[in-house]
């Protein structure tokens, strides 16, 4: 399934056989250190909030971004992955801390190749 938009990944991850639990990291852009005079330095994400959800607790990106807003973290960009359950139930909060801390090492090593991004309006974003 092609998913361009937060509303379609929901729908994939709804219509998955085993029940997924959405994991959430809110980043902020900062231009990376050590740019050379004259150049545009590059950006990299900095993790500031990580949740996790059920696809039933979220409906539309304006309802996740305003429940963030009111955390009073500043975030430029939302990366999010899916964890998969088991003989139909969601995995437990163990697996989901495990999956968690592993999407924050990824996003710092820049292995960002099995993640959405989306920015602040909820536009899927590409990685370049």
């Amino acid at each position: 399934m092609n998913i361009a938009t937060f509303e379609e990944l929901l729908i994939a991850a709804a219509v998955q056989p085993q029940p997924q639990r959405l994991l959430l990291t809110f980043a902020v852009a900062e231009p990376e250190p050590g740019a050379a005079p004259g150049m545009s330095p590059r950006t990299t994400l900095v993790p500031v909030m990580c949740v996790d959800k059920q696809v039933g607790e979220l409906d539309t990106f304006a309802n996740l971004a305003e429940e963030a807003q009111h955390m009073g973290q500043p975030w430029d960009v939302l990366l999010i992955t899916t964890l998969s359950g088991k003989d139909g139930r969601l995995p437990d909060a163990q697996q989901t801390d495990v999956a968690l801390n592993k999407m924050l090492g990824a996003i710092q090593q820049g292995q960002m190749d099995r993640l959405l991004a989306f920015d602040r309006q909820g536009d899927l974003m590409s990685y370049a």
